[in-house]
């Protein structure tokens, strides 16, 4: 941040309203507020203050500028958050950010120059039977573009690349393969998808066949894909993940995909939110993401058997971790490729709509294999609509499908409940409410104290001037950062001052918990003045107490009547307060 002038970062700050900014990225209501997007939020604690373009969630403690803002939501450094401040609002700028570095940097630049190789040869002579069948298939060079489609060829691209790569790199990620002691392209021929992850590495392809007359006698698969590799794993990644995944913070919503083109075709309508698995396999992995964007879940795979059962298995692991998931049915069409080019962007529309909560899904799902009007199909379908029910955390909606389920059958409640486990949600909430921090006077007066000081510059003075220290260390030394910011510049801001401790990780971390203590900004004299007097009398009877241990460690009689004349001088001083 060193090479940031000061100059420049309030230039930014002054060109980007902090309403307007957080105002993009989450649903702010009339006053400001909104859940907050930095934990799970249930009730709105999170505020945004126009007048001193600052936020703050009184719940976890977050806070900050419309630069950490910024930096904290989309997960990226603070240089990078500048960046796109300055670009928004028009200012030019000249950042050279840093570039992470990584083990697998090599493998990167590699992939990265493939990629590029790929994306040239569709636009070359080579690529026009390849361009009609994207176009064929309402792929326009727009969607080409965002996606970084390519064409493979068969000109053995591993040649080219050993000029310059070592070829046993090569090979460990999966751009060329060894058969029978021979090296060949692994993708040939074949219309590419790259892979990129989260951080705009391209990691893997994808490779589709579209010369069918040429290649169907062969006996070739439609897809080649990237085996596994140490950069590559299925598991842990999303197809789309790099450009849907601010849109997923905005919207706190991701649309899951069975297929490229799903995610393609979708992406072309406006659901930028949309990602694809890679396969069918839903991983802890792919659970842990979820869970890290505070997302709800819309299920948008195949509408074939496998597709449902697909749908069932992942909104199953949804729902037991207490995620919020929804599924988007429709007719006629196998995926939403096919419905949308078929149907148009207003019918998908309305199935996006009208998508159903997943418990709602798998219950039709269940009702649909059996003979409703069998009693023994109708006794098994209840039992495993109870089945169901008990992976329900959410104790309302558990409570609402038992009502629903006792009406439609004509079955007293009672019955459902008595087969229905009660959830551990409270037994939970109790133990988190013992496991948190309980603060004493000491503490609350720090908090104080530091709040104050962080709102108001004459509060930094009289405490200057009136006390001068805490008790604990970390408190401390924001005390004396506080102070040292006011003394630097001659006047105190607190957007201001997020920048300047924007890379000391401890100072922010004790700022964070004065937040998440709930203070109100008005006070008194009086009131601060009381704050000053606990924290002086921890201090004596610390002292006290550290003089008294010297009296019973010491022989010396003349030592102890010196210690407690001391004692007596501090008891003395105190009463004349």
């Amino acid at each position: 941040m060193a090479f940031i002038s000061k100059e420049l970062i309030d230039e930014v700050k002054s060109k980007n309203d902090i309403v307007d900014v957080i105002g993009s990225y989450i649903n702010l209501n009339d006053k400001n507020k909104a859940l907050c997007p930095f934990h799970d939020d249930h009730s709105p604690s999170f505020s945004v203050h126009p007048d001193k373009q600052i936020y703050k969630c009184f719940s976890c403690g977050e806070s900050g500028n419309v630069i950490t803002f910024v930096e904290k939501f989309l997960g990226i450094t603070f240089q990078e958050a500048i960046k796109i401040l300055a670009d928004r609002a028009g200012i030019k700028i000249d950042i050279n950010v840093p570039k992470k570095t990584n083990k697998f940097d090599k493998y990167y630049e590699i992939t990265d120059t493939v990629n590029k190789y790929y994306k040239n040869n569709l636009f070359s002579n080579n690529g026009q039977k390849a361009l009609k069948y994207l176009s064929d298939r309402a792929v326009d060079k727009q969607l080409i573009n965002e996606f970084n489609i390519g064409l493979s060829t068969n000109n053995k691209l591993h040649e080219i690349l050993a000029k310059k790569y070592n070829l046993e790199d090569l090979l460990k990620i999966d751009i060329a393969r060894e058969v029978d002691n021979k090296i060949y392209d692994t993708f040939q021929n074949r219309i590419i998808f790259p892979i990129i992850d989260e951080d705009n590495n391209v990691i893997g392809f994808s490779g589709r066949k579209y010369l069918e007359g040429d290649l169907e006698n062969k006996g070739l698969s439609k897809y080649v894909n990237s085996r596994e590799t140490e950069i590559f794993i299925k598991s842990k990644i999303f197809y789309n993940i790099n450009n849907a995944l601010p849109n997923i913070k905005k919207s706190k919503e991701i649309i899951i995909t069975e297929g490229f083109m799903d995610t393609i075709r979708m992406v072309s309508i406006g659901y930028n939110n949309t990602v694809a698995l890679m396969g069918t396999a839903f991983t802890k992995e792919h659970l842990e993401k979820i869970i890290k964007y505070k997302c709800k879940v819309v299920l948008n795979l195949d509408q074939d058997n496998a597709g449902i059962l697909g749908t069932i298995s992942i909104g199953d692991i949804l729902l037991k971790n207490n995620i919020d998931v929804s599924v988007i049915v429709y007719d006629d069409y196998k995926d939403s490729d096919e419905y949308i080019i078929n149907k148009g962007k207003d019918a998908f529309d309305i199935s996006y709509k009208n998508r159903i909560p997943f418990i709602d899904f798998k219950l039709n799902y269940l009702k649909s294999n059996r003979n409703m009007k069998d009693s023994t199909d109708v006794s098994k379908y209840i039992n495993e609509a109870i089945k169901s029910l008990n992976e329900i955390n959410d104790d309302i909606l558990k409570e609402l499908k038992i009502k629903e389920l006792s009406k439609e059958f004509d079955i007293d409640e009672s019955v459902i409940k008595n087969k229905i486990k009660i959830s551990g949600k409270k037994e939970i909430k109790k133990e988190e409410k013992l496991t948190k921090k309980r603060y004493d006077k000491y503490d609350i007066s720090e908090i104080r104290i530091l709040y104050l000081m962080l709102n108001y510059d004459d509060v930094i003075l009289y405490f200057e001037n009136g006390l001068g220290y805490l008790v604990h260390d970390n408190m401390m030394a924001l005390a004396y950062k506080i102070i040292e910011f006011r003394n630097n510049y001659g006047y105190f801001n607190y957007s201001d001052f997020i920048d300047y401790i924007s890379d000391n990780e401890s100072l922010n971390e004790t700022i964070k918990e004065i937040m998440r203590y709930h203070n109100e900004e008005e006070y008194t004299d009086r009131e601060l003045e009381d704050y000053f007097d606990t924290i002086r009398k921890y201090s004596i009877n610390k002292r006290i107490n550290e003089l008294k241990r010297e009296m019973n460690e010491t022989l010396d009689v003349n030592k102890k009547i010196e210690l407690a004349n001391k004692i007596n001088k501090i008891n003395k001083e105190v009463l004349q307060w």
